[in-house]
């Protein structure tokens, strides 16, 4: 099954390409990291994709803050766990957890997430909305390039549908989906689908999403997903 890092295979893909950045320490060892040794963090890093995420956070201080590998010796200042993905100042992610001045940080792009350590001290915890009114749930929600979650009004409520479909590369189709009234209580909300259950949170700009495996074989609806323009 696939594993999306966070929250399964990776998220904070980063707007912050479009914009200059200036030069800090970091990126002048990034030069030096070979490509075994961005594969290898690459890898790592999906290691604090398993932990719960906590909230949301602004990217802040000067010039780009790079992702690190998850490795036993990452994060850390060696230049082998340097990522070549960063944001800059202003950018904001999911945050989940930090251990030795590190954060674990997701963000979804259009097409896939990367995910990955921030140092601590370049990120600002941000309020969120706690019971954000209907408008913010609607529209068309989209993870990894290949999820989307649809939520509506409808005569009884919030109502939301879900399609997830892949192929293995091996000429196997997965396909899944979901489609039911959404239970909201604050910022959380449930959706049950003759034994698919769907949770969401809702985190101003992310919408979090988990299910519990069982809305189609080898399929997930798990990740952090962004609205759709």
């Amino acid at each position: 099954m696939r594993n999306l890092a966070i929250i399964a295979a990776a998220a904070v893909l980063l707007q912050a390409c479009e914009k200059p950045a200036t030069t800090d320490a970091n990126s002048a060892s990034v030069k030096d990291v070979t490509k075994e040794d961005r594969t290898r963090a690459a890898a790592s890093a999906k290691i604090c994709g398993q932990s719960p995420l906590s909230g949301v956070a602004e990217v802040v201080g000067e010039g780009r803050a790079y992702f690190h590998g998850g490795a036993e010796i990452c994060p850390g200042d060696e230049a082998y766990c340097l990522q070549r993905s960063y944001v800059i100042p202003k950018d904001r992610v999911v945050t989940s957890i930090s251990q030795d001045g590190y954060t674990c940080v997701f963000m979804p792009g259009h097409d896939t997430m990367t995910s990955g350590w921030i140092e601590s001290k370049r990120l600002r915890q941000a309020a969120t909305e706690s019971s954000p009114p209907t408008s913010a749930w609607e529209g068309v929600w989209e993870s990894d390039g290949v999820m989307s979650v649809k939520v509506g009004l409808g005569e009884d409520g919030l109502r939301a549908s879900g399609v997830d479909d892949w192929d293995d590369g091996d000429g196997r189709n997965h396909h899944a989906e979901f489609s039911g009234l959404l239970r909201v209580s604050g910022n959380h909300a449930r959706l049950d689908d003759d034994g698919c259950g769907v949770d969401f949170v809702l985190l101003d700009e992310f919408m979090i999403v988990e299910d519990e495996t069982s809305c189609g074989p080898n399929t997930s609806f798990r990740g952090v997903y962004r609205r759709k323009p």
